[in-house]
C-alpha cells in the first residue's frame, strides 16, 4: 500500500487521537499491581537537585566519573607521559639570518677586498664584505658553548675561520602552521579602536639605584621644581592608540577572543553572576538542613538500595528497607523546606 506523506501524517494523527496513553495497554501488557510499592518515592526532588547541584557545593558527596563513550575504536588516549619517539615532535619553522633575499640583494654590490697574514707572515687577499654581508678575516669570533677543562659545558667564544659569514644565526621561531605575523589579526582591532600603534623606544633606560622617599618629600621636590621653572613646557596631547608591545593585539582584548569551533569564547559576566548566586543559595539551603537529614541525602547519592540506607543505621532485613524509605522521605521534606528558607532569605 502506497500513500503520500500528507496521507501518512493524517493517518498517524487520527490514530494518536484514540490511542491509549500507556505503552502497556498498547502491547496488551498488564501492570503487576495498581498500587506500586515505591509510589511515595516518585516526587523526591531533593535527589535530582543534589545530582544537578552547582559546582563547588557539597564537595564531600561522592560523584561517579563521567562515562567514556564506547565505540569500535579508542578515543581515550593512554596518558603514559612517555616522551615521543624521534620524528613525532612538533615541526618547527627555522629562521636563518641573513635570508636568501638579503643575500641576493647584497650580491648586487661590489665585493670589498682585504688581507690577512698567516703564520709565515705571508699576506693573502680575501673578500671581507659584500654589501651588508661581512666575512671573517681570521680575527672574528662568535658566542657559543665550549667544553671547559673539567669537562663541563660553559659559554665562551670561538674563532671563525677565514671567509666565514659573520653575524649569521639560525633559530627556531614557531611551530609550523602558526601565525607568523599578527597583521591579519590586528586589522580587526585597529578597525574597532581607532588609533595608532606606538613605536618601541630607541634607547633603553639605564638601571640606576632606586631613590626611596616618602610622599611628603616627593611633594616638596615637585613644589621646588615648579618654583624653579618660570615657564612650564607645553602639555602635548596625543590621540588614543595601542602600546608598542605586545605586537599581537589579541592579547590586550582577552574577552574578545573566540575559541576553536564549538567553543563560545569568554563567558558572559551575567552567567558568572547567576552561577555564583545559585551556588550560594544552594549552600545556604544545605546549611539550613538538619545534620541527620543532610547525611541521609548525601549517602543516597551513592547508595544502591533503600536497604543500604537502613542497614547503615542499624536496621536489619525488611525493617532496613522501610527505615531507608522513611529516612529518605524525611530528608527530602527537610531539603524542600530548607530551600524555601534560602530563597526567602535571598529575596529579603
Amino acid at each position: 500500500m502506497e500513500r503520500t506523506a500528507q496521507q501518512h501524517r493524517a493517518e498517524t494523527e487520527s490514530w494518536a487521537a484514540t490511542a491509549p496513553k500507556n505503552d502497556s495497554t498498547i502491547f496488551g501488557r498488564k501492570l503487576k499491581t495498581d498500587n506500586p510499592r515505591n509510589r511515595d518515592l516518585s516526587n523526591l526532588s531533593a535527589l535530582l537537585a543534589m545530582r544537578s547541584r552547582p559546582m563547588g557545593v557539597a564537595e564531600g558527596v561522592p560523584t561517579e566519573p563521567e562515562p567514556i563513550i564506547q565505540t569500535n575504536w579508542r578515543i581515550a588516549p593512554a596518558n603514559d607521559n612517555t616522551p615521543p619517539e624521534d620524528g613525532f615532535g612538533a615541526d618547527r619553522s627555522t629562521e636563518i639570518v641573513p635570508s636568501i633575499e638579503k643575500i641576493m640583494e647584497a650580491a648586487k654590490y661590489k665585493p670589498e677586498q682585504g688581507f690577512y697574514i698567516d703564520e709565515r707572515d705571508k699576506r693573502h687577499k680575501i673578500t671581507i664584505a659584500i654589501g651588508n654581508l661581512k666575512f671573517s678575516d681570521g680575527s672574528a669570533v662568535e658566542q657559543c658553548f665550549i667544553r671547559a677543562p673539567d669537562g663541563s659545558i660553559v659559554e665562551g667564544t670561538a674563532l671563525l675561520p677565514i671567509g666565514a659569514l659573520t653575524q649569521s644565526r639560525e633559530k627556531s621561531t614557531r611551530d609550523k602552521g602558526g601565525d607568523e605575523e599578527a597583521t591579519g589579526s590586528n586589522a580587526h582591532y585597529r578597525w574597532m579602536v581607532k588609533g595608532r600603534i606606538a613605536k618601541p623606544p630607541k634607547m633603553k633606560p639605564k638601571k640606576q639605584e632606586r631613590l626611596a622617599i616618602s610622599k611628603e618629600q616627593a611633594r616638596e621636590m615637585l613644589a621646588e621644581a615648579y618654583a624653579n621653572t618660570p615657564v612650564l613646557p607645553d602639555v602635548k596631547s596625543f590621540d588614543d592608540g595601542f602600546p608598542a608591545s605586545p605586537t599581537n593585539l589579541r592579547q590586550l582584548f582577552m574577552a574578545g577572543r573566540k575559541g576553536k569551533k564549538g567553543e563560545s569564547g569568554s563567558q558572559a559576566w551575567q552567567d558568572i553572576f547567576t552561577e555564583k548566586e545559585n551556588r550560594e543559595q544552594f549552600a545556604r539551603g544545605l546549611d539550613a538542613m538538619q545534620e541527620e537529614h543532610f547525611h541521609v541525602l548525601t549517602e543516597a547519592m551513592s547508595a544502591t538500595s533503600l536497604r543500604q540506607l537502613g542497614e547503615a543505621r542499624g536496621f536489619k532485613g525488611r525493617h532496613a528497607i522501610d527505615a531507608g524509605r522513611r529516612l529518605l522521605v524525611a530528608a527530602n521534606d527537610n531539603f524542600v523546606e530548607a530551600m524555601k528558607l534560602a530563597e526567602y532569605a535571598k529575596a529579603s
